[in-house]
This record gives structure tokens, sequence and C-alpha cells, in this order.
């Protein structure tokens, strides 16, 4: 008879940023192609997986990271999209939700982007090596994007490549 352990670690990632700008700017920020591919992570590619740009529940997207080209990809899918909210579902090297949830804040003018991640690893052994190399880096990685997609929304200005 043979014993395994199988380990499975959950992670949970959150960043908030206020930015000076409209639901409607947001919303557009989060959904439009063009803005979308200024403040992503360049790190990330990320696609529909029929060719339609859509944010629709149930479209379905992949999610591959730069350089390690099938070995950390996920399949997403659009679980839940209500005005102010998108809330992804997602399985492959790791499994779990994406939420971008934003919303007026106290201040007139202005808006809360919230981004959650809860996740579990999948694959085995990344458990071991991830908090002290993707982990942190998906962090700062992070919040770097939260930094572009407010420049974005409050100005809707392009972002260079020098700028990510």
């Amino acid at each position: 008879m043979q014993f395994g352990i199988l380990i499975v670690m959950s992670y949970l990632q959150e960043e908030f940023i206020v930015v000076s700008a409209t639901l409607v700017q947001v919303d557009a920020a989060m959904t439009e192609r063009a803005l979308m591919q200024r403040w992503m992570s360049p790190a990330v590619q990320f696609a529909p997986q029929h060719g339609n740009w859509s944010f629709a529940e149930g479209t379905r997207w992949q999610l591959t990271l730069s350089g390690l080209g099938d070995l950390l990809r996920a399949e997403y899918v659009v679980q839940e999209r209500q005005p102010g909210l998108i809330l992804w579902a997602f399985d492959g090297f790791w499994q779990g939700f994406d939420a971008w949830h934003w919303f007026a804040a106290s201040a007139p003018g202005q808006v809360i982007i919230q981004n959650r991640i809860e996740y579990d690893l999948r694959v085995p052994g990344l458990a071991a090596i991830w908090p002290l190399t993707v982990g942190p880096l998906m962090g700062w990685d992070a919040r770097t994007q939260m930094q572009r997609l407010k420049e974005v929304c409050e100005h809707g200005t392009a972002i260079s490549a020098d700028d990510r």
C-alpha cells in the first residue's frame, strides 16, 4: 500500500486603489481592449479563447505567463458580470476566483477599485517555491498594474513599454 501527502496551499491577494474618475471611465478601462492593454501586466498574456473580446457571463479566456509557455496556463471564465463587477473563475496551474470590483467612494468624483484573487496552486511542487519566487513578484506586479490602471482611468493616456 502506498500513501502520499497532498498539500494544498490557499492564497489571497488583494489590492485597492482610489481613482479620480467616473464609474463609466473605470468600466471602460476595465473592459475596452485598447484601454485594458495599457494597464495589464506585460508578464501576462490574457486573451479570449474564441476571439471575441467580451465580458458576458460564460465567456472563456486564457491566461499564460510570458516566458513560461504552456507551463503556467489557466482557463478563465466570466462567472458574473454586473455594473462595477467582473468575477472570473479560473482553473489550470491554479484554481480559484479573481474579482474586479469598482464603486463610488465617499468623496465626490472618486472611485475605489478592488482586485481580489483567491486561489489554490495545483502544480505539485509549485507551493514549495511560490512564497519565495512567483508570489512576491505577483504582488509587486499587481501593485504596479494598479498604478497603471489609475493612470488610464484618470487620464486615458498611453503608457509606454518603458513605463511598465
